[in-house]
């Protein structure tokens, strides 16, 4: 039997997004932000001492200038974020977090502790540990294919 990496994966992200809202729901949240924006929040709290601009995001989180717009313009209606001109350079707006987030952000944090415990329950930590070189193991394929046929 073929095993399709992909789609136990996606299988797996679907299984993980049911239990993290499942504990959303039982915890009684009202506003919940998406995966993106929670750690777009980590990331900006982790680095407050410095100016954040959204190319930083886009290199970080590796995606495009599109999605990382999206999400901070929800981001920025939501009240999480707000866009202020930067000291340094006029054409740019660093990001900054409101009050709002901050509190957000203890929620969110409290979730995923919570949603990490239920998924490596029962898992010994050897286990654990060869599953994430695996994963890291699959990215790298993926980055060197990337644009054209390369071998590892």
């Amino acid at each position: 039997m073929e095993i399709y990496v992909a789609n136990e994966l996606k299988k797996l992200d679907v299984d993980i997004n049911r239990k993290l809202f499942s504990i959303v729901k039982e915890k009684k949240i009202s506003f919940y932000p998406g995966p993106l924006q929670a750690k777009i929040t980590k990331y900006l709290i982790e680095n407050e001492e410095r100016e954040v601009y959204q190319k930083e995001l886009e290199e970080v989180f590796e995606v495009s200038k599109a999605t990382i717009s999206g999400v901070l313009l929800t981001m920025e209606k939501n009240k999480i974020i707000k866009r202020i001109a930067s000291e340094s350079d006029a054409r740019q707006k660093k990001i900054v977090l409101t009050k709002k987030s901050k509190e957000i952000y203890k929620e969110v944090k409290e979730t995923f502790k919570k949603l990490n415990e239920e998924l490596t329950k029962n898992i010994p930590e050897e286990e654990l540990q060869n599953f994430i070189k695996t994963i890291e193991k699959i990215r790298k394929n993926i980055k060197c294919n990337e644009g054209g046929i390369k071998t590892v």
